[in-house]
This record gives structure tokens, sequence and C-alpha cells, in this order.
């Protein structure tokens, strides 16, 4: 027995003075009367769910079985028909634009230094620190600050150019 088998009586589901009087295994649904003798009938397939109103009152045509239901001529709107493609699409752009920015994220424009004469462009490559740069282009750190103003050689990023000096130039 299953752990929601007190939901499945007509009392604990239908509206309140709301019987089931009927199914018609052709088209699959229930039909319902209310307290004031309103017909409604199920979707097909449901049985519980939107109830659509067959007839009104006692005093009405009797219910047809087969006769076109309320449901088959209501036209949907293009929003419901289209909704679930529509989110796929918004998941998608979402996706691309998450992707593009992961790619395109570090792409800073490049910098064009304007070296003096006697000084070469320098990138900067992972290990690289100033005092090795400067050792390596035989001057101090002094003088590679000296030329590349407002370098901080605590942050210093890979990928980035500075000026040093040609070999055997020495600067400051």
């Amino acid at each position: 027995m299953s752990r929601f088998s007190q939901y499945d009586t007509d009392e604990e589901r239908l509206p309140e003075g709301v019987t089931r009087t009927g199914y018609d295994a052709d088209t699959q649904t229930y039909s319902y009367r209310d307290s004031e003798g309103n017909h409604w009938e199920g979707a097909p397939g449901n049985r519980y769910g939107r109830l659509t109103q067959g007839s009104q009152g006692a005093e009405s045509e009797p219910f047809v079985p087969g006769t076109p239901r309320r449901w088959e001529h209501e036209k949907e709107s293009w929003r419901q028909s289209w909704a679930p493609l529509l989110n796929f699409f918004v998941l998608i752009g979402l996706f691309l634009c998450g992707v593009v920015w992961l790619l395109y994220r570090n792409k800073a424009p490049v910098e064009k230094l304007d070296c003096g004469i006697g000084q070469a462009e320098y990138r900067i490559a992972k290990g690289d620190t100033c005092w090795a740069i400067a050792e390596d282009k035989g001057t101090s750190v002094e003088g590679l600050l000296g030329i590349n103003v407002g370098l901080d050689c605590d942050k210093l990023r890979i990928g980035r150019t500075i000026c040093v000096p040609l070999k055997g130039q020495h600067v400051g």
C-alpha cells in the first residue's frame, strides 16, 4: 500500500460537493457532477486534475459520449507550446556566454611599450623575479625599476611586457 493512499479517495481529491459519476473507456475521461447539477469532465487520461464544464445544470441536454470536449477546442498560445524549447535555448545561450567569458576574460588589450634606445621589450615568464631579470640583463633592480615606472616587483604578472636594457648596457 502506498504511503499516499489516504489521498486517493474522491473526498480528499475533488472539490467540495463534486462526485464522480462515470468513466468513458473510449475517450479515457472521467465524468463528475457538482451539487448544483452541472456536469464536469476531466482531461483524457487524468483521474484528477483540471475539470472542464460539460453542461449547465439538470435542465441542459444530456451528456453524449464521443462529443467534442471543450479542451479540444482551446487554442494554446505560442508561448505555451514553445516554452520547453525556449527554456532550452536560454540554457544554451547562458552556457555559450559562460564559455565566451572563460575564454576571453584574461585577454586584456596588448599594451605597446615605447622602450628607449638601448632597451628591449621583455615578456615576464613563470618564475621570473625582478632580481633574476636584472641579473640576466646585467643591471641592478634599481635600474630596472628606473626604466619601468610603476613596476611592482612583488606583483609581476605572467605575460606582462617590461623594458630591460640590452646586455652590456648598465643602467643606473
